[in-house]
């Protein structure tokens, strides 16, 4: 038997809230750190009031490593990152200079945690809520954000939206960490098994995906919460204090969410363009280190597409091809969803740019052709066979 994968845990993962934390988040510092407090509370009306760059220079310099626990880091994290969003976008033109109050217990703290100073969506979406009626399990119903930037539901729903979405992977993760497990074994029994569990658990994270559109106008969103998501401007943003060189990073984006790129790690789903598969590898740069090695692990010792193309049992063909797509499906409304959000508010297609700096109609749309080219043919290997169609997108 190949080596395979630590338990679950060992990941930062839990069975029942999947990459999301089984603990919740700190909603205040102490007094130390008052000071990052009472900003983030404001944040909104500095921004409007175009003195958002005065307030942060205003800044005590405070010490991170005087922060204790997760908790407290994560909430760091989160609001140092949107704070320095918010001093780089909160003008009319961006700023291209940190100042060190900020920069040096940004950078102090990241690298100490394996992150990138920026807003990335852990910070913003899997460290960044309260539960409201604390009686009641968490649900994206269920919760409220802890910081953002302008405020308002439009922005507030863009990022607790997705709650439901990790909260929904938890089981398919669960079932994706299984199939390394049972392909490793050779046991086709249990592979098949949880390769049905993961086709017949991605709806619910299709469905919490749609559920974008019921809070999020595009218009605003295009307008007035996308901007302060965007990665850094040319050459780069210098943290002052931490090093001369501008450092050239992407801004927040669903690709670092380590759901996906879990599942194409466990399903052999390979991106070989450089367009698609040198970008998403950039972006597990990101994750918290636990879930980028999750993903990492996943992709060095999952068997589960060679095992599974070299068998003739064709349920089990069957079970993986279903699997796949709905992956499939999955980038089929994400496509659809930055199509509306994006695409259709710039007045422009594929060549428009994402917050993560690609042309992501375009990459949205090839690394879901090659999520179809992972099938595999339903006879068994020798058996005349037909390679199934491209479905169409319609946008529309």
């Amino acid at each position: 038997m190949t080596d395979t994968l630590d338990p679950l845990r060992s990941y930062d993962m839990d069975p029942q809230t999947g990459f999301m934390p089984h603990w919740e988040p700190l909603e205040r510092f102490d007094p130390a750190f008052e000071a990052w407090d009472e900003l983030a509370s404001q944040l909104g009306h500095w921004i409007r009031n175009r003195r958002i760059r005065e307030r942060i220079q205003a800044l005590p310099l405070l010490d991170w490593r005087l922060l204790h626990g997760r908790p407290e880091r994560e909430r760091a994290i989160t609001l140092l990152c949107v704070f320095a969003n918010a001093y780089v976008w909160g003008l009319d033109e961006p700023a291209l200079r940190l100042p060190a109050t900020l920069a040096v217990p940004l950078c102090g703290l990241c690298d100490a945690m394996g992150r990138q100073p920026i807003v990335h969506y852990a910070g913003m979406q899997l460290y960044n809520f309260r539960r409201i009626d604390k009686s009641r399990p968490l649900s994206a119903d269920n919760a409220e954000l802890l910081v953002q930037f302008l405020g308002g539901v439009d922005e507030t729903w863009f990022y607790i939206a997705n709650l439901d979405l990790e909260l929904g992977a938890a089981p398919v993760l669960v079932a994706a960490h299984g199939a390394v497990d049972a392909a490793a074994r050779e046991d086709e029994g249990r592979l098949g098994a949880h390769l049905a569990a993961i086709a017949q658990g991605m709806p619910a994270i299709h469905a919490a995906l749609e559920r974008q559109r019921e809070w999020t106008d595009p218009h605003v969103f295009f307008h007035r919460v996308r901007p302060y998501v965007q990665g850094w401007p040319a050459p780069g943003v210098v943290y002052e204090g931490v090093s001369d060189q501008p450092r050239a990073l992407v801004g927040g984006s669903a690709g670092q969410s380590s759901v996906i790129q879990s599942l194409d790690a466990v399903l052999g789903i390979e991106h070989p363009k450089p367009s698609t598969g040198t970008y998403l590898r950039l972006l597990r740069d990101y994750m918290p280190p636990a879930h980028r090695r999750f993903v990492d692990d996943c992709e060095r010792l999952s068997r589960v597409r060679s095992f599974v193309a070299c068998s003739a049992d064709a349920a089990l063909r069957e079970a993986y091809n279903a699997a796949v797509e709905s992956v499939t499906r999955f980038r089929t409304l994400h496509v659809r969803l930055a199509h509306d959000y994006v695409a259709k508010p710039s007045g422009h297609d594929a060549d428009t740019k994402g917050t993560g700096g690609t042309a992501f109609v375009e990459f949205l749309r090839d690394t879901r052709r090659e999520t179809i080219d992972a099938q595999v043919p339903s006879t068994p290997p020798g058996a005349a066979s037909v390679s199934p169609p491209d479905p169409p997108v319609h946008l529309d």
